[in-house]
């Protein structure tokens, strides 16, 4: 993004970072601050994304979303062998361990829902910091193309939700979060269009340029069977008492816990199809 820069000092494990790779002249900190800047060769990144071809099949709401994912993976993949990012291979390694993510029947926690997780929920340190807030540091202060970076920063300010099914419309299906009352017309990738009256717990993406009407219901959706729209209306009571502005966003993105929204799909999981 140009050489915008941030202020890292709220961040400790970014702005170790950008320390380092500012002074790098060789080695894999270069390879690494270039790859974040969109200058590794295409032949280094090959195999680990979509191709163009695959991305063209997608709905073009859907294609962008999956483009930024994909290069977050790859930066994620390269980040993760420098030092200062063992908190978060920590985190997301325990994660794996415990919950076997992957998708029914092997487990509950699809791909789509841990990879957001681990890219833009998973937090350490006290300044919450993930993978996608380091990312959006070096590319910050290495020249990200603003239109990827603009995509990764909507990713990460982004967290499930749980919404009510508003019924269809052509192919958009209406979701009214319950919480906020916010109304979203989104596709559905993983393909199930639902039935009015489901609670649904899925991450909603916004659309992902100016002047589409489309949000995307980037996870495959999980819907909630039992309690009804009541209990956990009473649920959010008894969780945020008093709630003040955000208190809602922050207990759906980071929960009471590090791994409870985790724990909750994985215990209330009963079948799929």
């Amino acid at each position: 993004m140009g050489k915008q820069r941030q202020d890292g000092g709220g961040n400790p494990i970014a702005a170790k970072l950008v320390w380092k790779m500012e002074r790098a002249v060789r080695g894999r900190l270069v390879h690494v601050k270039n790859l974040i800047a969109g200058q590794a060769a295409a032949e280094e990144v090959r195999g680990t994304v979509l191709t163009k071809e695959e991305l063209a099949d997608l709905h073009p709401a859907h294609a962008a979303w999956v483009y930024a994912q994909n290069q977050v993976s790859v930066m994620s993949e390269q980040l993760s062998l420098l030092d200062e990012m063992a908190p978060f291979v920590d985190i997301v390694s325990k994660a794996e361990d415990l919950h076997m993510p992957g998708g029914p029947p092997i487990s509950p926690l699809t791909t789509s829902y841990f990879t957001c997780w681990a890219f833009f929920d998973a937090c350490a340190g006290p300044s919450n910091e993930t993978i996608g807030t380091t990312i959006l540091e070096l590319g910050a202060a290495f020249g990200m193309y603003p239109g990827l970076f603009g995509l990764i920063r909507s990713m990460q300010d982004s967290r499930m939700g749980l919404y009510t099914h508003e019924g269809t419309r052509g192919s958009l299906v209406t979701l009214r979060e319950i919480v906020t009352g916010a109304e979203y017309r989104a596709i559905v990738p993983a393909g199930y269009r639902g039935q009015k009256g489901e609670i649904w717990y899925v991450r909603v993406l916004p659309p992902p340029t100016p002047g589409r009407p489309e949000h995307v219901v980037f996870t495959t959706p999980y819907i909630l069977l039992r309690p009804g729209l009541r209990d956990w209306l009473a649920y959010f009571g008894r969780a945020l008492p008093g709630a003040r502005p955000g208190d809602y966003e922050r207990h759906m993105k980071y929960g009471p816990s590090r791994t409870y929204w985790n724990d909750f799909v994985f215990e209330a999981y009963v079948n799929h199809r």
